[in-house]
């Protein structure tokens, strides 16, 4: 031992010194990664009541349910295990809305056609058996992860979808149109407005419907018009502290290769810091927040949103939910009260989740979303993962 370092100590210089720099660097870049939240964060000021399930004596009007990304289901998933029992609960009065990215990993083109068995049936499965009305929305993934075929394989699925469930609005926007679609829940004396749309159009490159992005603001500005609580749908988050969002914890530095395969646990010091820094600060990907097209779809959404009239005239309660990000979190907004966060529904897709000021709930975990309308006006927000627990977070939505 004493040879070892008496040989260390005496190297030269500059190789100590380059060393030492190294260990310095890996220090500052762990240090300031951080760390994914494994287990529930929730935000300081909120009540210890709020962090399990809450006793409902009201009598429920409608629930819809939100989790997407499930396009890479295990065998016996979890997560679309639990979603069935609480879509089982009151079918008549429930939707499931999938939030995109339903086929992994490039939708159903015609090479990967084959594995829609795999891929897509279980979550119609789960809509199948529950009786309950089911609505998909198409992600990057269903588009061929913007591939030239991209609209193509989007229409492929479209199709599938609709020939198994063979009901009304299962499948929106329709035909690679970026929507927005609006329809009320429930037919009868409906109690909220929910908004479709598709926004991985904006960010395609190739073949798909022509349609001017101002038209759809405007007609999105029109359908924000209403008495009634609205929750807008897209696949891509306004904002996130995940890996989408440009945040990355320390296993992103040390264990790169990750990016390209789960399992590859390759340890690659210092230098794994490349990848995590270059996407968050230098070469953004289109389906990064911070890159142009993303950019450009936030702040035309946010313009929307912030022409909504405030109550007794306009919508009391607005919503924008999301997947793409494979945690769950919510976010207090700006330009809506909240900013949900659902892209957890195949285990082996979790991914890194950390936290802002803003943050009301975190956890990288399956799981999904539950908004829950009473007759008495009530709203009743729930983050739901397959556990004996079940609710981890839960919140009367305010407005």
């Amino acid at each position: 031992m004493k040879n070892n370092t008496f040989r260390f100590l005496n190297r030269p210089n500059l190789t100590r010194y380059i060393i030492l720099l190294c260990c310095i660097i890996q220090t500052i870049q762990l240090t300031s990664a951080g760390c994914s939240h494994t287990k529930p964060y929730y935000h300081p000021e909120i009540p210890d009541i709020e962090r399990h399930e809450s006793e409902t004596e009201g009598v429920l009007r409608y629930r819809l349910l939100l989790l997407g990304d499930g396009g890479a289901p295990r065998p016996d998933e979890p997560v679309l295990k639990t979603l069935g029992e609480w879509a089982q609960k009151d079918a008549a009065k429930t939707s499931i809305v999938f939030l995109g990215d339903n086929m992994y990993p490039e939708g159903m083109t015609a090479r990967k056609k084959h594995e829609a068995a795999t891929r897509l049936t279980p979550q119609l499965t789960v809509v199948k058996d529950a009786g309950v009305h089911g609505l998909f929305i198409p992600g990057n993934h269903d588009w061929a992860s913007g591939k030239s075929e991209g609209y193509r394989a989007l229409l492929a699925q479209e199709k599938f979808i609709n020939d198994a469930l063979a009901g009304e609005q299962n499948f929106l926007p329709s035909g690679g149109a970026p929507g927005p679609v609006a329809f009320e829940l429930p037919k009868v004396n409906p109690v909220v407005r929910l908004i479709v749309l598709d926004t991985q159009w904006w960010l395609h490159q190739h073949e798909k419907p022509e349609k001017s992005p101002e038209t759809v603001i405007e007609e999105l500005i029109t359908l924000l018009d209403t008495e009634l609580p609205v929750i807008v749908v897209g696949h891509h988050p306004l904002q996130s502290y995940g890996p989408h969002g440009g945040y990355f914890d320390w296993k992103a530095h040390i264990f790169p290769t990750r990016a390209l395969e789960e399992w590859l646990w390759i340890p690659i010091p210092v230098i794994g810091s490349v990848h995590p820094y270059a996407r968050k600060y230098f070469y953004k990907f289109d389906q990064d927040i911070g890159s142009t097209p993303y950019d450009n779809l936030v702040e035309q959404l946010n313009r929307a949103f912030s022409t909504r009239k405030q109550p007794p005239e306009g919508t009391p309660l607005l919503i924008y939910a999301a997947g793409h990000e494979h945690s769950l979190q919510v976010l207090k907004g700006d330009s809506v009260d909240y900013l949900l966060v659902s892209g957890a529904a195949a285990r082996r897709k979790v991914t890194a989740v950390l936290s802002g000021d803003n943050t009301l709930f975190a956890h990288q975990h399956t799981g999904f979303m539950a908004v829950d309308f009473f007759t008495d006006g009530k709203i009743l927000l729930r983050v739901v993962e397959p556990a004996d627990r079940e609710v981890f977070f839960h919140r009367w939505l305010t407005f």
